[in-house]
């Protein structure tokens, strides 16, 4: 069953219980309406006619001439304070039997009919009561009620039927459009079209909220799809040339002139190169583990200036003389994994040393800044462009003046991740001809936990 059968099943359901509501409240308000209306006029009848009514000087009731016994289908009755019919008459099938009451308007059945009753006394003299009765039949004075109740029924069907009639168009509207948004994502499905998007002209909102929802969910899987593909043509390029070099190295070494030294410089070769593959993998698991949750952070009392001081020594004992660093530390801790945030700091360390000016110092900085520690690193290098900056902390991202350099461009991504695993980030800075400057940031520690 399509959804706008749906719709439409719960829009007759909703609009059969306001209908069924609508029909008893109509009900009683007619019912309501007409007694209360009966009974002002009845009294209003009554005590009009009663005041036509007088004594006389023998003891006999003189009526005016105006004084009526029937009005239209009122009949009034004369009776003395027993009960005894003195004037007038009972409308056929009304018992005559009836006891005074003038308290309220009473409903006298008889048989299948019912008669309305209400009686009202007049003292016309020391001792002397009479009371004059109205009476008048229910379906005499229901019958324009009942019209009216009736056109409101009717009034009420007709309602329910043009909401039926409009819910049926809304919901083969609704239809008509979900079937095309489907269409729509089958379609890119099916033939892995990631540019197709959804459309909706229409005025329903909900639906236009959902189309403009899909389309950026589109945009982003798009985006995704493209960046794998990039990633895959990356990664594809980085393995090729250290593979295609040691395939060169070993084809050489079967060669039939080769000498036990040239065999010792393939060997080197190769060597290298498998290093440098096993790098690349061994950056892209560790990324890999980040981005599917599957390293278990540590965290732990932090303290960035030891850690900083240990990286920079490790790396000065391994760059000699090319490597100068400042060290400007401040105290700085925070709450982490103090392995990853070793690596984080590292690299960045490193990709300053690679692309810094021959001879120039490195500046490392470690404080607290808006709340956040930090562990800043600023090069004297060449700087890097507006456009590259956008860029740089996507998988093997390299400027175009570094696509030679050694290095992979999974440097900075890892640290990104790692500092954002940590609920932190890494701000980047740079100038051309000046050099650029990286921040990590991360959560400073809080006291209670350092005193813990």
């Amino acid at each position: 069953m399509s959804i706008g059968h749906h719709i439409l099943q719960l829009l007759i359901t909703v609009f059969a219980v306001m209908a069924s509501v609508m029909f008893g409240f109509v009900h009683i308000l007619a019912n309501a309406a007409a007694e209360y209306d009966i009974r002002k006029n009845l009294e209003r009848e009554v005590f009009e006619n009663l005041n036509k009514i007088s004594p006389g000087k023998d003891g006999q009731l003189v009526y005016e001439d105006s004084f009526v016994h029937e009005k239209g289908d009122i009949h009034f009755v004369v009776l003395d304070n027993d009960g005894n019919v003195l004037s007038g008459k009972y409308p056929e099938g009304c018992p005559g039997n009836i006891k005074l009451n003038q308290k309220k308007l009473r409903q006298i059945p008889a048989g299948r009919e019912i008669f309305f009753v209400r009686d009202v006394r007049k003292r016309l003299g020391k001792g002397w009561r009479i009371c004059l009765r109205a009476i008048v039949r229910k379906s005499d004075t229901y019958s324009r009620y009942q019209t009216l109740e009736t056109l409101a029924y009717i009034c009420i069907i007709v309602i329910f039927l043009i909401a039926i009639a409009g819910g049926w168009l809304l919901s083969r509207r609704i239809s008509d459009s979900l079937k095309d948004m489907c269409k729509s994502a089958e379609a890119v499905g099916r033939h892995m079209n990631m540019s197709g998007r959804m459309e909706y002209n229409g005025r329903l909102y909900e639906l236009s909220v959902l189309a403009q929802a899909n389309n950026r969910m589109l945009d982003r899987l798009e985006e995704t799809f493209r960046q794998q593909e990039q990633f895959t043509s990356d990664v594809a390029h980085e393995l090729r040339t250290p593979i295609a070099v040691m395939t060169a190295q070993c084809q050489y070494a079967h060669g039939k002139t080769v000498s036990r030294e040239d065999y010792q410089e393939a060997f080197e070769v190769i060597e290298r190169q498998s290093y440098k593959v096993n790098a690349i993998i061994s950056r892209l698991l560790e990324l890999s583990r980040l981005d599917h949750g599957r390293v278990s952070i540590q965290k732990e009392d932090t303290d960035l200036p030891e850690i900083v001081q240990s990286v920079c020594e490790d790396m000065q004992m391994k760059s000699g003389d090319r490597l100068k660093i400042e060290l400007k530390l401040a105290e700085a801790r925070t709450v982490g994994d103090i392995g990853l945030v070793m690596i984080a700091i590292q690299n960045l360390l490193t990709n300053a040393v690679k692309y810094s000016a021959e001879g120039s110092i490195t500046v490392v900085e470690t404080g607290i800044r808006d709340g956040m520690a930090f562990v800043s690193v600023k090069d004297h290098g060449e700087g890097i462009s507006e456009e590259n900056m956008q860029h740089i902390f996507k998988r093997f991202y390299k400027t175009d003046k570094s696509r030679n350099s050694e290095g992979f461009g999974l440097g900075l991504p890892l640290a990104m991740k790692i500092a954002q695993k940590h609920g932190g980030t890494i701000l980047a800075e740079s100038r051309i001809g000046e050099g650029s400057r990286f921040t990590l940031l991360l959560p400073v520690v809080q006291e209670s936990f350092a005193e813990a």
